[in-house]
């Protein structure tokens, strides 16, 4: 472990280049491999436990399923994939997991607009003095209550999603105008991101093939979606607040069981990659490939799975902590060889393997659906004319939906977008005077009573 961190040491400084770049890339395509097996080990132990004990009832999770059932059996039995088929599986997840994120993000939105009525139909008694008194100073003293400015800008963000929505819509825009200026001199790829991830959120944007999946779900948002939420009886904020939790349940559900079978899929790929470069035979990754089989058997109804295969598990205590270590400390020296040493790596027939170690990098980074392959005119930086051009782009698109949309809809988006933008205050004064506002300006008791639940929760976690 140490000579790794030495190696990566020595190719930084650009020595001994022949002899240094096939020790770094065996060493790290083996700490990949390994970390890579014991990882799909555990989780496809998880999933098919899971799986056994409560079946997945959507076509489409069993399919993805299925599908990597069939490649990890020929992996277990050391028979050769195209690793396309391993990419295509990954893209067909990573399509499909856009949409239940987008299900997701609406429920997200009625469950905000639901909230702030729920208290029209109960009998709490709502505690003005605390509403107009203390609320500012427990929510300042929360926010201020940490030194650290990425934790307190976390909290600002957490609150300002769940005050009373009063801006006007214009001032609202204005806000948008000015976190999109920020983005003056970003790499196109930076802006187009963000401005993606502002309009999920908004139930905005339909991903492709949004429309032909999960045809319940359509049928439960299309109920949320055309409720009229600003004339209400009991029955139907019921029937609606009912429709919202199976909702929810569903696509959490679904959404947990499709990460990992991503993270699977993720430590399958890295498995085919880094296969063909590793060091020797290691304990670790044979225990792991005997567990893959025993389960591949087990899925199959071949055989059963042993009891004891929870004590085998026990031997990969530690081990991944212990090589991500390793791999943390090193990992910066394949940017580097691609980025500086290119030609050096050709000449020894390793730029093969490099590029597969930062695609390797990108598959085990923790972001699950991570592009592997970019488009490079996403990384040009373009005119700062472009950021406005898709923040009023953007603007134009919330205005069609706001037309159409019930105003605890319309406020429920609004504060959920302005709790995703960089911070707009410029003090603490501002923070309280934004709060006091919001605050103040909210009429309705309802809401006020909910948001004084809400805000609560959040001081006291």
């Amino acid at each position: 472990m140490k000579d790794l961190k030495y190696i990566a040491g020595e190719i930084s400084k650009g020595k001994n280049l022949d002899i240094n770049l096939e020790k770094y890339a065996t060493g790290m395509c083996s700490f990949y491999n390994t970390l890579a097996c014991i990882k799909l080990a555990m989780n496809y132990y998880t999933v098919y436990d899971m799986y056994n004990e409560q079946p997945v009832k959507e076509p489409l999770f069993n399919e993805c399923f299925e599908e990597f059932n069939s490649l990890v059996a020929k992996i277990a039995a050391k028979e050769d994939i195209d690793i396309k088929t391993v990419d295509d599986l990954r893209n067909k997840i990573t399509g499909i997991m856009e949409s239940v994120t987008s299900f997701v993000d609406r429920l997200r939105i009625y469950e905000h607009a639901l909230n702030r009525i729920e208290y029209r139909f109960r009998d709490d008694e709502f505690d003005k003095e605390y509403y107009n008194t203390y609320l500012t100073n427990d929510l300042m003293h929360y926010i201020l209550s940490d030194k650290d400015n990425v934790v307190i800008h976390s909290k600002i963000a957490e609150v300002v999603g769940q005050l009373p929505m009063r801006l006007s819509r214009n001032k609202f825009y204005e806000y948008l105008r000015d976190a999109f200026s920020l983005y003056h001199g970003a790499q196109k790829g930076t802006i187009d991101d963000f401005a993606y991830s502002l309009k999920t959120t908004a139930t905005i944007h339909k991903p492709e093939g949004f429309d032909e999946i999960m045809p319940e779900m359509h049928e439960l948002v299309g109920l949320l979606e055309n409720a009229d939420y600003t004339s209400l009886d009991k029955d139907e904020y019921k029937k609606l607040h009912d429709a919202l939790q199976i909702g929810a349940e569903k696509v959490t559900d679904l959404a947990d069981y499709f990460v990992l079978l991503a993270q699977m899929v993720n430590d399958l790929y890295t498995i085919l990659l880094t296969g063909g470069y590793t060091v020797g035979e290691v304990e670790e990754t044979n225990l792991a490939f005997s567990i893959i089989e025993q389960i591949v058997m087990a899925h199959n109804g071949k055989d059963e799975l042993s009891e004891d295969i929870l004590e085998d598990f026990t031997q990969f205590e530690g081990k991944q902590e212990r090589i991500l270590s390793v791999i943390s400390q090193c990992d910066y020296a394949v940017d580097m060889v691609i980025d500086e040493y290119k030609e050096e790596a050709e000449k020894c027939n390793l730029l093969t393997v490099y590029e597969a170690l930062k695609k390797v990098s990108l598959l085990q980074s923790g972001s699950d659906f991570v592009e592997l392959e970019k488009d490079k005119s996403s990384e040009e930086v373009p005119q700062d004319l472009y950021a406005d051009e898709v923040c009023e782009s953007l603007i134009d698109d919330l205005k069609t939906f706001f037309e159409s949309a019930s105003v605890p809809v319309r406020r429920a988006v609004m504060a959920t977008l302005l709790s995703q933008l960089p911070v707009f205050f410029n003090n603490t004064d501002e923070i309280q005077n934004y709060i006091n506002v919001s605050l103040m300006q909210c009429t309705d008791e309802a809401e006020a009573a909910a948001t004084v639940e809400v805000l609560k929760l959040i001081i006291n976690s």
